[in-house]
């Protein structure tokens, strides 16, 4: 039943989305999107994003934390994922990373309390602009992102098929009462007032509890992750 009845209000989209959590789905799906992806590099990332969270202080501005978060993680995952050839790109402001077959690109964003839920509907926490309508729009029309002549084509400089996979992560309170960090990486579909609202598949991750995991998140004194660190010499 599709249609409203006469007096009543439309019934809201029906959205088909497939939504895999089991670990075995987890790396058997990644490795299907490219060989170099897997979870543990995702989660390297979102634990080098909540050690740079950490960085910021009561007199930081209010956003610092998720600022410095956000930017870690798109550092730590392009940082990583090009040393297996994938290749940044960056369109007015938008910093995406590219596989090198060019059949997947990456762009990291910040999530609503649905992200990593396997039952939840997430979105994404800030609003995002044309260029990520743009490439939403594709998804959903073939799942083609870049076509030869359009902006987005700049981005891979490909005429071939390309996914646009968000990797969504969220800090929020777990069950145990500190702080949780739920992630997923997901495929969206349907763009709307700046916001996702519709997802064709959705790829669920293990959360990370920075309080429980000695040696990784809670101990000051762990060895840090090996992420190099490159600086700009000023001219």
């Amino acid at each position: 039943m599709t249609q409203a009845l006469p007096g009543l209000p439309p019934l809201p989209r029906q959205n088909s989305c497939r939504v895999l959590s089991e670990p075995e789905q987890v790396s058997f799906r990644l490795s299907e999107l490219h060989a170099s992806l897997n979870e543990s590099l995702l989660r390297e990332a979102n634990e080098h994003g909540y050690r740079a969270r950490l960085e910021a202080t009561a007199l930081h501005s209010p956003t610092a934390a998720g600022s410095y978060h956000w930017h870690a993680v798109v550092y730590a995952v392009r940082s990583m994922l090009t040393k297996h050839g994938w290749k940044p790109k960056d369109l007015r402001n938008c910093p995406f990373i590219v596989s090198p077959d060019r059949a997947v690109a990456i762009v990291v964003m910040t999530g609503d309390s649905d992200t990593g839920r396997p039952n939840g509907n997430p979105t994404n926490q800030a609003e995002k602009g044309p260029i990520l309508n743009q490439a939403i729009a594709r998804n959903q029309e073939q799942l083609r992102l870049f076509e030869a002549g359009s902006v987005s084509s700049t981005l891979a400089g490909s005429k071939e098929a390309t996914q646009l996979w968000v990797f969504l992560y969220h800090v929020g309170v777990g069950l145990n009462g500190k702080d949780e960090v739920r992630m997923e990486i997901s495929l969206p579909s349907r763009f709307e007032r700046k916001k996702i609202v519709e997802w064709s598949e959705r790829i669920i991750l293990g959360a990370i509890q920075p309080n429980d995991e000695v040696g990784v998140l809670g101990d000051a004194s762990a060895e840090p992750m090996d992420v190099p660190v490159e600086r700009r010499v000023g001219t």
